[in-house]
C-alpha cells in the first residue's frame, strides 16, 4: 500500500516486483502504476496499474544463481578494459562463483570490482590477450595455460554472454602436468 500512497505523493510512476502465494505456489509479479490526472485536478485521483507475471524469470535467475554456486568448476564473470586504442589491457572481476575462490585461493569479497592487475599484478599478458579476443569479437576460446602468479595450470573455455563481457568455465589441471 505504502507504493500506492506515494504514487500519489509523487505523481510520478512507480515499478516494483512483490511475491505472494499463488494457487500454484509463490509467484512474482511486476507491478507499474502511473498517476492519472483529470484536466480539472490539481493533483491525481486515480492510478492505472499494469502488472505481469514475472514467476518464470524469477525461477530461471534461481536456478542459474545455484547452477553457478554449486558448480565444480570454477566459473567467473569478467568485463575487458581496453586503453585508448581499443587494445585490451586488463579486466575487472563482476563475480566469481565458490569453486573460483576454493581453485584460486582468492576470496570473492576481496576481487568483485578489482581489475586483475590489480589483484594479481604479474599477470602474464598472454591472458589479457585471450581474454581481450573473446570479449570483443564473441568468439569462444578453449585453451590451456599456467598462471606463473598462481603457481597453477589450468584448462579453461572462455565465452562473451555480452559485448566487451567475458565469461569463464575452468579446472585445475596442475596435477596432470608435473
Amino acid at each position: 500500500q505504502w507504493r500506492i500512497n506515494q504514487v500519489f505523493r509523487e505523481e510520478r510512476s512507480a515499478e516494483f516486483e512483490f511475491e505472494f502465494d499463488g494457487l500454484d505456489g509463490l509467484m512474482w509479479v511486476n507491478a507499474r502504476m502511473f498517476p492519472e490526472f483529470e484536466a480539472e485536478a490539481e493533483s491525481a485521483q486515480t492510478l492505472l496499474c499494469v502488472c505481469r507475471d514475472v514467476t518464470e524469470r524469477h525461477r530461471a535467475q534461481r536456478d542459474y544463481r545455484m547452477l553457478f554456486d554449486q558448480m565444480l568448476d570454477g566459473v567467473a564473470v569478467h568485463e575487458i578494459i581496453c586503453n585508448g586504442d581499443g587494445t585490451p589491457v586488463d579486466y575487472r572481476f563482476l563475480s566469481v562463483n565458490p569453486a573460483f575462490e576454493r581453485i584460486t585461493g582468492l576470496e570473492a569479497s576481496a576481487i568483485i570490482g578489482r581489475t586483475v592487475l590489480e589483484v594479481l599484478p604479474r599477470t602474464e599478458p598472454v591472458w589479457i590477450e585471450v581474454y581481450g579476443q573473446v570479449a570483443l569479437t564473441g568468439e569462444p576460446q578453449r585453451f590451456s595455460s599456467h598462471s606463473q602468479e598462481l603457481g597453477r595450470t589450468f584448462e579453461v573455455v572462455a565465452f562473451s554472454p555480452h559485448l566487451r563481457q567475458f565469461a569463464c568455465v575452468f579446472q585445475d589441471i596442475t596435477d596432470r602436468h608435473t
